[in-house]
């Protein structure tokens, strides 16, 4: 009989000490049991280090790793545990919040769901799945709100906006080794994933819910309170410069992509990426042309007035502020 592929589960924490433990029960409950659990701290102050410890101690595939040089978000703590599985080979990756809860059936599914896909594509082919969830609050109430998701994830869309959240992805080997490594600048490591997933390969829904997500004020975005248009039509319209950070942070990702990956990009895809780039730097009117043709926009109707009329009011400033360097 053909062994279980094993299936990497890389989590990063920091101060994660409140809903920590409900998460670690959420994975070590999982109805699939060949995992392995690697846990990298941030250099925490609370009982987060203890907690884990405990769980090491408990569970033989729990692991606590000290790897690389590089802190202070989680990103970049994302970042090195990536490194960690790149360097190591492995050949199911998944991302694990501190602060949510899976469901039962959470890895089982993915590994299904990734796996009808290589049966497609083949698994030298660079696959992403992504899947759907379920909001909760801080006391582990349901929220009554859906977050609708693209059945797939093009590279023109992800020039604009993730919609694949980290804590639902799984990656094959191909995918790992493809990225090869999340810049700690990235800003969000399942962001820059799904971008070169989406040039090189494909990323693919999973629709089904598979994990509670956590809503609580230290969460480090992914806010569902944001996501209505009328939060984003209040937010954007009562301070224009609430974006300027994410337009910044988005252009530094895509460019940090592109220089990278110029080179192994089609024609098609150098000519749109670049054409984006140096577009947003002459004009509205010369961006504008160049979404149109490369159909760059975000996915709804609602969404694209906002986003058009922020880029409209802070694309100047925002250059200026990629000029100076940006937000480090």
């Amino acid at each position: 009989m053909k062994e279980a592929p094993v299936l990497t589960i890389l989590m990063a924490t920091y101060n994660g000490a409140e809903y920590l433990e409900k998460q670690l029960d959420s994975i070590l409950n999982q109805s699939y049991e060949a995992w392995e659990l690697i846990i990298r701290d941030d250099r925490s102050t609370d009982a987060t280090p203890e907690i884990i410890h405990s769980y090491v101690r408990k569970d033989a595939r729990v692991t606590c790793i000290q790897y690389g040089s590089v802190h202070g978000s989680a990103c970049r703590n994302f970042s090195q545990l990536f490194d960690w599985a790149y360097e190591n080979n492995k050949s199911y990756v998944l991302f694990a919040d501190q602060d949510d809860i899976w469901l039962v059936n959470k890895l089982e599914r993915s590994l299904a769901g990734l796996l009808k896909n290589e049966a497609i594509y083949g698994s030298d082919y660079p696959l992403l799945c992504y899947a759907n969830l379920t909001f909760i609050d801080e006391h582990d109430h349901r929220i009554d709100a859906r977050l609708p998701l693209p059945a797939q994830l093009s590279l023109p869309v992800l020039m604009n906006e993730n919609y694949a959240w980290g804590c639902t992805m799984i990656l094959n080997r191909a995918a790992v080794r493809k990225i090869k490594h999340i810049p700690a600048e990235s800003v969000n490591h399942d962001y820059y994933a799904a971008l070169v997933i989406g040039a090189f390969g494909k990323n693919i829904l999973i629709d089904e819910d598979l994990i509670l997500y956590r809503q609580h004020q230290k969460n480090v975005s992914g806010n569902v309170n944001k996501m209505t248009f009328m939060s984003r039509f209040n937010r954007y319209f009562s301070d224009t410069t609430y974006m300027l950070k994410p337009l910044v942070h988005n252009y530094e990702l895509l460019q940090s992509f592109f220089d990278r990956y110029q080179n192994e990009l089609s024609d098609q895809q150098v000519k749109m990426i670049s054409s984006f780039l140096h577009q947003y730097q002459k004009s509205f009117t010369a961006l504008f042309r160049t979404m149109w043709r490369y159909h760059i926009f975000k996915i709804g109707l609602g969404k694209n007035v906002v986003y058009l009329y922020t880029l409209f009011l802070l694309r100047k400033k925002v250059m200026a502020k990629v000029k100076s360097g940006g937000f480090r």
